[in-house]
């Protein structure tokens, strides 16, 4: 069984300037990546992983190469790295790379660089559930339990019109139907439907659900200070991250 882990971080970023150089807590953010997949394959000997970097960024591939000199470094093209173009895109790009080099894969999973909070189970689970359900599913990702309901508690304005967002007679979330939030931490694509589409949802997907505060998502540099604040007390309750950091 081959399995194919990506990362992804273009040079800059409009909305947070660099934000896949910072470090959390002394250690740049690729850490966390590399070392959670360092765990999983010393854990399950049976896969062979591979892991590729794509990227246009020069001071991302050394801090990378410097953690783990095995990781295959995929220039980032130059049509990949705009405000538009869409990660599956570049997950694709990095996948073909590689199989063009005759590598086959068996699935291909990309670990969100600005999403470090993530714990060693929660990868196992990703990768375990997709492929126990491989003919069944094209694509798996990670989620959390939404703190708001589009058929309860959530409204749109349109034309100054205030109406909820899905139409719906419930009158407590309890009766709702469940909904999650997509939390970018973690995705995995069987290979024949990553060669051929742009939208995750063209596919029949799964999720794994996550603990809620693992929702932090570094989009901005309010993000990364509120994570920088409570990373300490999430080190504190979690073995797994405390595995991750120290590896």
């Amino acid at each position: 069984m081959e399995i194919l882990f990506t990362i992804c971080g273009r040079a800059g970023s409009k909305g947070f300037k660099n934000k896949n150089l910072k470090y959390l807590a002394r250690k740049p953010l690729v850490h966390y990546a590399l070392a959670i997949i360092d765990i999983y394959q010393s854990k399950h000997p049976e896969y062979n992983c591979s892991i590729c970097l794509n990227t246009d960024s020069d001071e991302l591939i050394e801090l990378t190469t410097k953690l783990n000199s095995s990781v295959k470094i995929i220039e980032r093209k130059p049509e990949l790295a705009t405000d538009t173009v869409g990660k599956i895109e570049v997950i694709r790009d990095s996948f073909l790379n590689l199989e063009s080099e005759k590598k086959h894969f068996d699935l291909i999973v990309d670990l969100d660089l600005t999403s470090p909070l993530r714990e060693v189970s929660d990868l196992e689970q990703l990768i375990s559930e997709h492929l126990n359900n491989i003919d069944e599913k094209d694509v798996y990702f990670s989620v959390v339990s939404a703190r708001r309901n589009p058929y309860f508690n959530m409204v749109k304005k349109i034309d100054n019109e205030v109406t909820i967002v899905n139409t719906s007679d419930y009158t407590s979330r309890q009766q709702a139907p469940e909904v999650f939030e997509m939390n970018a931490s973690m995705y995995s694509f069987k290979p024949e439907f990553l060669k051929k589409n742009n939208y995750i949802f063209n596919g029949k997907c799964g999720i794994i659900v996550m603990k809620d505060y693992l929702v932090l998502d570094i989009d901005s540099e309010e993000d990364f200070n509120w994570l920088e604040f409570l990373f300490p007390k999430f080190l504190e309750d979690s073995i797994e991250l405390q595995d991750i950091y120290n590896h």
